[in-house]
């Protein structure tokens, strides 16, 4: 029996991530959607393959070791200056990432597993995965900002349009299983540990 499927999301600055971290040192799994689509844009031949038929052989460059290497400027110049790129290259990143997802929960020992991924909504992910439950993590709007300037070393306009690019967190809220808030006030690991049972 494979195990139950936990998606994670959240703003910028929310603090999804302290929430995941949490969970791994509770001793749990947690897939972060965006470090292994790194790893599965090199890796999954499938992948590849599409990518190189949507945008040409200079998609990816072949190392000396043998490896092939995605083209990261190269590819970038063309997603950046075309949101219908950037459409198409996700219509496939998505589905090989849901693979990896897939093989690594249906290895999971434990009775949960959990992915992390920002655009859950935005992406469609939701749709694409199905999660049995979605886990929101929410923060104050000015709290979020300053979290994500000083991650980040950003400016607040651009932290600004960040947020702006992506669903509001009121909706991000509405739409999930649940609702964990990180204001510096509550408790983050007792909202977990209700949320585990």
């Amino acid at each position: 029996m494979s195990a139950k499927l936990i998606a994670i999301t959240g703003g910028i600055g929310s603090g999804k991530s302290v929430v995941s971290q949490l969970l791994r040192i509770m001793g749990y799994t947690v897939y972060d959607c965006d470090e292994r689509a790194k790893w599965v844009m090199t890796h999954d031949e499938q992948l590849r393959s599409e990518l190189c038929q949507l945008f040409g052989p200079d998609t990816y460059l072949h190392s000396t070791d043998g490896t092939w290497q995605l083209n990261r400027p190269y590819l970038s110049d063309i997603i950046f200056s075309s949101s219908d790129a950037l459409n198409r290259m996700n219509s496939c990143v998505h589905p090989a990432v849901w693979r990896d997802i897939q093989t690594q929960l249906m290895a999971e020992t434990k009775e949960l597993f959990f992915f992390e991924s920002a655009i859950l909504y935005e992406s469609g992910f939701d749709r694409l995965s199905s999660p049995d439950e979605v886990w929101a993590v929410s923060a104050p709007l000015e709290l979020r900002i300053h979290r994500a300037m000083q991650r980040d070393n950003a400016s607040r306009e651009k932290i600004l349009s960040r947020i702006a690019s992506q669903m509001p967190q009121d909706e991000k809220d509405r739409r999930a299983d649940h609702t964990i808030i990180n204001d510096d006030s509550l408790s983050l690991i007792k909202q977990v540990r209700e949320l585990l049972g």
